[in-house]
């Protein structure tokens, strides 16, 4: 995800200050409470000037979901270190919003749940569950290329790529929904059964998970506070 909150971000051109207005009335109001005059207010844009750019509520949110989606993507964009074991750390401790990049991020947690109030919409509008039934399958894509990646290298052991991958994201699903809809952080347990499972099912015995340098250690909330 990019640095910076959507409100303190200085927006490009007009249509990402719609962006920006429909991400903070979103946190603000809940989608339930969501109009176009209170994305209006926000961004302290006149009515008009979304009729301009967007044929109605719906194509706005639409286009919102993309932007979300895109913004939200960029926490997976770990640029590749040839080793395996080392991108797949990375990659689910941002997925997690565990990394020590992400976690630096004071919103990390308010956009996960901008995050899961727009994917909730899916139950419901066959167009938002098309657009993160795609996102999803980019993020098991992704993933499955680093443990294919590992699995040829002889790091990994010669597990199902593709579900094992499933099975991860799955995981740090239910993590970030979890972390967006309770008062405490569960992310530290969570990771520690992750962390487990990667060393008993994934890396190779012979391989010292240990030695790496990356940083697999977090606060919660809680401790954070």
């Amino acid at each position: 995800m990019s640095d910076g909150t959507a409100s303190n971000r200085e927006p490009a051109n007009t249509r990402e200050a719609i962006m920006y207005a429909t991400y903070d009335a979103l946190h603000e109001h809940g989608y339930a409470g969501l109009s176009i005059s209170r994305i209006a207010d926000e961004g302290d844009l006149s009515k008009s000037t979304f009729y301009h750019h967007f044929d109605d509520k719906e194509d706005l949110l639409l286009s919102f979901a993309d932007f979300t989606i895109a913004q939200f993507g960029r926490g997976f964009e770990v640029e590749s270190t040839g080793d395996p074991v080392e991108d797949l750390y990375a990659f689910l401790n941002f997925a997690l919003g565990t990394h020590p990049i992400a976690r630096d991020r004071p919103d990390s947690v308010e956009r996960m749940g901008v995050w899961i109030e727009l994917r909730s919409q899916a139950i419901h509008d066959p167009a938002f569950a098309e657009k993160f039934t795609e996102t999803t399958e980019k993020y098991v894509e992704n993933l499955t290329d680093i443990i294919a990646a590992g699995i040829e290298q002889g790091v990994f052991e010669d597990v199902e790529a593709e579900k094992t991958a499933r099975f991860l994201l799955t995981t740090v699903d239910g993590a970030i929904l979890e972390l967006t809809t309770r008062t405490d952080d569960t992310r530290p347990v969570v990771w520690e059964k992750m962390d487990e499972y990667i060393r008993t099912h994934i890396v190779r015995d012979e391989l010292d998970v240990d030695e790496y340098a990356f940083d697999d250690n977090f606060e919660s909330a809680d401790d954070a506070a």
